[in-house]
């Protein structure tokens, strides 16, 4: 059920994160031109993973720990998003 509720977490990310400004600018594949036009609907989707995950964790653990949980397995997620949107982990190239 952890593993489950993990899960959930990283879908809802991902789907926040093409659904993002930025992802929208590329929009040359079929599924991210679906993304775009049901872009709320994805959205409330994302939302909802998030609910039944972080439900989940507080109905395994309590609600304290399950709380708690669910923000331990979506700082990581969220921060390595944010990463690579802003394409920090790619190398500078010296410009002469």
């Amino acid at each position: 059920m952890i593993f489950f509720s993990l899960l959930l977490t990283l879908i809802g990310m991902f789907i926040l994160y093409r659904c993002s400004s930025k992802q929208q600018s590329k929009v040359h594949l079929k599924y991210q031109k679906i993304m775009t036009t049901y872009q709320v609907q994805f959205r409330i989707l994302a939302f909802l993973l998030f609910l039944i995950s972080g439900s989940l964790l507080c109905w395994i653990e309590g609600i304290s720990i399950g709380f708690v949980s669910w923000w331990i397995f979506a700082t990581p997620i969220t921060f390595l998003l944010v990463l690579k949107i802003n394409h920090v982990l790619t190398p500078r190239v010296k410009h002469k």
